[in-house]
Formats: C-alpha cells, structure tokens, sequence
C-alpha cells in the first residue's frame, strides 16, 4: 500500500534543521569539523527522505517538494560557507568579456588585464589560480556578463554583488530543473515526490545557491532535453505504422508529426544549451540522438553549439587558442578515486617530465580508455539516455583525476529514476571532501587527511558492489 506525503516530514524537518545551522556557521573555515559533520547530516537526512519517497503515492507530495526545495535554496541563499571561490571567478571572467577581450586567452595576471584589475582590485584579489586562462564555457561567460551588468545598472559594487547575482541566477535555474525531472518521473509512472532527490539535495542548494557553481546551468537544460525527446518521440509514434511516400493529409498523424518535429527542435537547442555551460554532457548524444531523426538532431546541436562559442571568437586575443583548458586537463588533480593509483603506478616506471608518457598523461590515457569501454558497455544495454545518464556520469566521478565535492552533483538528479547506493552514498557524504579547504584558505596548503579517502571510497566501493548484485533499473517504488 501507497503511504501519503506526510512520510516526509521527519526527514524534512531534520533537514531543514540541518541547513538552517549550515546557513549560521559562517565561513568553514571558522568551524571546518563542525561545518562538515553537520554537511553530512543534512545529506543522511535527504537520503533518508529519499528512500521514504519510493513508498508514497504516485501523484502525491510535489507541493511539499517544492516548498522544501525553496525553503532549502533560501537558507542556502543565506549561507556564507566560503566553500570555494570559484563564483568570484565567474565574474571577473563576465567583466573581462564585457571589456571585449578573450577570458580564454587571457589569465587574470596577463599584463594585458593590468587596467582592468586597477579598476576592479577587490574582484581580482578574490580570483584563484590567477595565472591559468578561463575554462568556463560560453554560457557559464554570458552569466558572468549579465552578473556584472545587473550590478553596474543598479550602481551597485562588482566585486561585492556580482557574486550575489551569480548565485542568484544559478538558483533559479537550480530550481527549474523540478520540471522537466517531474516530466520524467509521470512518463515512467514513478512517485512524482522522487523529484526531491534533486530538490532536496542539500549538496545542490548550497554548492549552487550557496556557493554559485554552474552544475545546473547544465543539468537543468539537459534533463529539459530528455524530457522534451521523450515527448516527441510519443508524437512520432503513430507515423512509424505508415507506409508510403504520402501521408494523409485528414490524419490526425500529421500535425502530430510537426509537433515532433517541434519538439525535436526545442530539446536540441536545450541539449546545446547544456554543452554550452559545460562539456561534460556531451557524452549524453549518442543517446539523445537514438531514434528517428537522429541525423537532424545531431547536426543542430552541432551547430548550435558552434553559433554559441563564434561569439567568443571575435574577442580580442581569442586567436592565442584555450591554453586554460589543456592547463585543467593535464595539471589539475585533486581527491580522485581511482586516478592516483593509476598514476602512482605508471610514476614507478616513468618520470614526470611533461611528455607524452608523463605519469599524469598515461593515467588519463588508461582511465578514459576505461571509461569508453564502460560507455560502450552503456550503450548496447540501455536505451533510455536518462538512465544511461547515471552510468556515465557515475563512471566519470570515479575516473576523473579531480573529484571536487560538488562534481556529485553529476549523478544527483538521475537518482529520482534509478536505484543507486552508492551514488546517494557520494552525494551524501562528499562535503567530506571539503576537510582540506580550512587549511588551504588559511595557510594555502592542500593537505588531504589521511582518514578522508577511505571514508569516502571504501564505503562507495562496498555499496557500488551490492548495486551490481542487485536489480541496477528501478522499476518501480
């Protein structure tokens, strides 16, 4: 039997709870063990509700996922944890491109940037990693851009409220995407109150709200996307039965088909949108190009994502290329899973030199080797891009040479259509991963401890081996 919506409301509580003390403690560097074991509560809380949402009726609880997503991005809204510094960065990046020049081309320090930095001091001091170029994508940029024109507009200080828009838009966008994941949820008959597995996320509010970091300028798009192709792919339907070079012009097919075609349209241009402020979705096309029409719709998101990078073509230094983004791709490391074993092994038998068979190039060689094999695997056994979506981007977070605790967020709202321990396990206990942030905003020293990766991997790697054991799909609740 259907439980009703009110099953929630302990967890919720406790959540809210939790979020409110988060929203209080100040900056995490004033209370970094604290700030964190309270993280974490907030995130058991949330897995907690979860688990009770796959017991309530099929239609019941969106009003109260709602409410508690809203009051959650608030309280977060409110928050000043100081996580990370990465929403400062968005901005002065917005600044650089509303000065016309390339952010792709020029690092904050570049000599070219000297004015810029002279009239917004306070901006650049907050800026990390000052000599590495921009590796935000064009629509993380424009965000940047509208940030520090809202604050020049009302007069207000760039650097003080620039930030506060980031976070701003980033919210909104955050909570949009309850709509195309309850989409999702009525075509496959499952409780619509899973939807707080996004909505509730404590992870999602204050590493989004909170501390301005783009995941859902991206998720929000892409899960429109698959829900609107699984729209159309319902129009399109009934005109797999014709047969013949012409259709009747008194079927009801017929505008059915347009629609499709429509629809089709829409969901490319938000699967664009997704690549434009981050890469990553990507790996998600062939899946999303399966079916009728897959030429057309590859085509136009090609395109289209071509049209949304010409802009930053014409930009002053835009010529000198993307040095940033092979400066994150090879250098950047930091809390993975299973890359620094890879890359202590191959450091055993070859230096680090910076060629070709670097130990930290050869790392990356075999685990995206890996990856592609599990992918491949993905493709030939699912179907469904919304549920292959937790197995990519699950195998990525366990690749990937940089896990920062809000790059979980990848495997979040995928959690609302498919049964994962192990991913609701890394959702609810990376702000773990923030234990070594105290050290490096005081001292600007990176020092992990030595408890933190077995606390987050072993327990991930235990209930990784029973999700295999078990039924992977959800069914049902």
């Amino acid at each position: 039997m259907k439980a009703p919506a009110a099953l929630l409301g302990v967890p919720l509580a406790l959540l809210v709870v939790a979020s409110a003390l988060l929203a209080l403690r100040g900056p995490i560097v004033d209370h970094p063990l604290e700030t964190g074991a309270i993280y974490v509560a907030a995130g058991a809380a949330w897995a907690w509700a979860l688990s009770r949402a796959r017991k309530i009726t099929a239609n019941g609880g969106l009003g109260l996922v709602v409410a508690g997503a809203c009051v959650l991005r608030l309280l977060a809204f409110a928050s000043d944890l100081r996580t990370s510094d990465d929403v400062h960065r968005v901005v002065w990046e917005g600044a650089v491109v509303s000065a016309g020049l390339s952010p792709y081309a020029h690092p904050p320090d570049a000599p070219e940037l000297a004015p810029l930095a002279a009239a917004l001091p306070e901006l650049h001091a907050r800026v990390n990693h000052r000599d590495v170029a921009a590796t935000y994508p064009p629509l993380v940029q424009l965000t940047g851009v509208a940030a520090v024109s809202g604050a020049r507009v009302l007069g207000q200080d760039v650097a003080a409220a620039g930030p506060v828009f980031v976070r701003g838009i980033f919210a909104v966008v955050d909570l949009l995407a309850l709509v195309p994941l309850v989409a999702l949820l009525r075509r496959r008959a499952l409780p619509i109150a899973l939807a707080l597995a996004w909505g509730w996320c404590p992870l999602a509010a204050f590493e989004i709200a909170g501390a301005g970091h783009l995941e859902a300028l991206a998720l929000t798009p892409l899960l429109g996307a698959l829900a609107l192709r699984e729209r159309a792919l319902a129009q399109h339907e009934p005109a797999l039965t014709l047969r013949g070079p012409v259709l009747p012009r008194d079927e009801s097919v017929l505008p059915q088909a347009r629609r499709g075609r429509a629809l089709d349209a829409t969901a490319s241009a938000l699967f664009a949108l997704a690549v434009l402020a981050k890469i990553l979705p990507i790996v998600l096309l062939p899946w999303f190009a399966r079916g009728p029409r897959a030429a057309g719709r590859t085509l136009l998101v090609v395109v289209l994502v071509a049209a949304g990078c010409v802009p930053f073509l014409r930009l002053e230094g835009a010529e000198r290329g993307l040095s940033g983004f092979s400066e994150y791709a090879f250098r950047w490391e930091g809390a993975s899973l299973v890359h620094r074993f890879v890359e202590g092994a191959w450091a055993r038998v070859v230096p680090y030199d910076v060629s070709w068979t670097d130990p930290r190039r050869l790392a990356r060689v075999v685990l995206a080797g890996a990856w592609l094999a599990w992918a491949w695997r993905t493709w030939r056994r699912q179907r469904d891009p919304a549920r292959a979506a937790l197995d990519l981007f699950g195998a990525w977070l366990v690749v990937t040479p940089v896990l920062h605790p809000w790059y979980a967020l990848w495997c979040v709202p995928w959690l609302a259509l498919r049964r994962s321990s192990a991913c609701v396990w890394l959702a609810a206990a990376s702000p773990l991963l923030f234990a070594p942030v105290a050290g490096w905003q005081r001292l600007g020293i990176w020092s992990e401890p030595a408890w933190l990766w077995p606390a987050i991997a072993l327990p991930f790697a235990v209930l990784l081996a029973r999700d295999t054991r078990a039924v992977h799909d959800f069914q049902g609740p």
